[in-house]
């Protein structure tokens, strides 16, 4: 079987076109293709009567140490490969039958890759019809380079293919299923092609790829055949480019749906406005990424922290607020036993005014005055108040916040033991100056992945 430079099958030629005389080889790449009738044969073919359809029927076949040499020389440089030791069945068929053979296929892919072809088919009949599903295992991926040259742009230095399709025609609708599990698939150098694809495919292939050097990946393809447009090979390319562009262009929502997740955007985390510590939801999603990235062990991570100047404004004077009281009661405590932490310091509702109080004295801006001079008390309410408004927080104040958050989450994701702090990468904090596409909060850290 041979694939012309111009993608036709030589075996094509097998029927000789209206007004040609004799039979075409089949044979050799290099036969000329026929050329076309006089337009007067054709004008003296269709004024000719109709004659019967002709009626075709094959008895059971039955194939013993077969061999099929496959050429194709569409690809540039050209594949080769050869299908030996077939052995099988197909049972009878006819034209005038719609009754399908049944179909029983096994051999062997360059004498060490393993094919099974079952099922039924009726290439007699119009439209045609096919229920067919074939496996193929330990293809050797290095034989392929031909084809990752052209649409890839690569070479293929090692790995091994293994391959589950399922083909359905019937009414001229085709319905296909085909499960892709490649092993250790490493590309080589790069190679300029005017075919290949823009996309960072080196990318693509680490997202793909899992712990043990595996990818395995299903490609749905349906269609129908009445299109003239309509090519099983290029469905197919355009498939896998589909799922290459997905993977760049949503790598986290590919992610969130490895092992059966629900498909959520890992692709950044969530704070409370004025915050920089991990909220449980947020916790949950680290801890999910921290073991995705376990199992991706080529890729790294960025981490960009976000401050919204928006919510974050009045959100970090109240946390800076709160955290000024806190401080209060922890110098307090200190006192009395050296050990104390901040975190674990906490204000009741009824100690908060009068440490309150102490922050509000202690603060340097101009108070309220009573009679004879001094500060003035004031309600907690008004205290507050004062403090807020005479606590500026500016950009860099923000940005300082999107770097705690970005380091809160880095801290998180190394601690959990799955992800090495050399694949993890801070990025300047930026502030928000747009709300996200994604309609997530602005208060976050996004993520990316090289």
């Amino acid at each position: 079987m041979i694939v012309y430079p111009d993608g036709r099958l030589n075996v094509q030629n097998l029927v000789a076109p209206v007004g040609s005389t004799g039979p075409q080889s089949v044979t050799n790449a290099s036969t000329p293709q026929p050329e076309a009738p006089p337009a007067s044969a054709v004008a003296t073919e269709t004024n000719t009567p109709a004659s019967a359809a002709t009626v075709l029927r094959l008895n059971s076949l039955k194939f013993a140490r077969g061999t099929v040499n496959y050429t194709d020389n569409f690809v540039k440089p050209n594949y080769t490969t050869n299908i030996t030791n077939l052995d099988g069945s197909v049972s009878k068929v006819a034209s005038d039958n719609p009754e399908p053979a049944a179909v029983s296929l096994k051999g062997s892919l360059e004498g060490n890759g393993d094919l099974q072809i079952t099922g039924t088919v009726n290439p007699l009949v119009h439209p045609l019809f096919l229920d067919i599903a074939a496996n193929a295992t330990n293809i050797e991926l290095t034989r392929l380079t031909p084809y990752s040259l052209k649409y890839a742009g690569y070479n293929i230095e090692r790995g091994k293919l293994s391959m589950k399709v399922k083909y359905h025609i019937e009414n001229n609708q085709l319905n296909a299923q085909n499960n892709l599990f490649l092993d250790q698939l490493t590309f080589g150098e790069h190679v300029d092609s005017p075919t290949a694809t823009k996309l960072p495919v080196l990318l693509a292939i680490s997202l793909l790829k899992d712990v043990n050097g595996q990818i395995n990946i299903d490609l749905p393809v349906s269609g129908s055949l009445s299109d003239p447009q309509f090519s099983i090979g290029g469905v197919i390319v355009r498939v896998i480019v589909n799922l290459l562009e997905k993977a760049l262009l949503s790598p986290f929502q590919l992610l969130g749906s490895i092992g059966g997740g629900d498909g959520g955007d890992l692709g950044y985390v969530e704070f409370e406005p004025g915050q920089a510590q991990l909220g449980p939801a947020g916790q949950a999603k680290v801890a999910k990424l921290a073991g995705i990235l376990a199992s991706r062990p080529a890729l790294k991570l960025d981490i960009i922290g976000r401050a919204d100047r928006a919510t974050d404004t009045d959100a970090a004077r109240e946390a800076r607020l709160s955290a000024k009281v806190q401080g209060v009661k922890y110098r307090e405590l200190l006192k009395s036993d050296p050990n104390t932490t901040f975190e674990s310091v906490s204000v009741t509702p009824s100690e908060y005014p009068k440490y309150l109080e102490t922050v509000y004295r202690e603060a340097d801006f101009e108070k309220p005055k009573n009679v004879v001079g001094l500060t003035k008390s004031l309600p907690p309410a008004q205290m507050e108040q004062l403090l807020r408004s005479n606590m500026p927080v500016n950009d860099e104040d923000l940005l300082g916040l999107a770097d705690r958050r970005a380091a809160a989450v880095r801290d998180a994701l190394a601690q959990s033991g799955k992800v090495p702090s050399e694949r993890l990468f801070i990025v300047a904090s930026k502030l928000m100056s747009a709300a996200p596409q994604d309609k997530g909060s602005p208060n976050r850290v996004d993520f990316a992945l090289h």
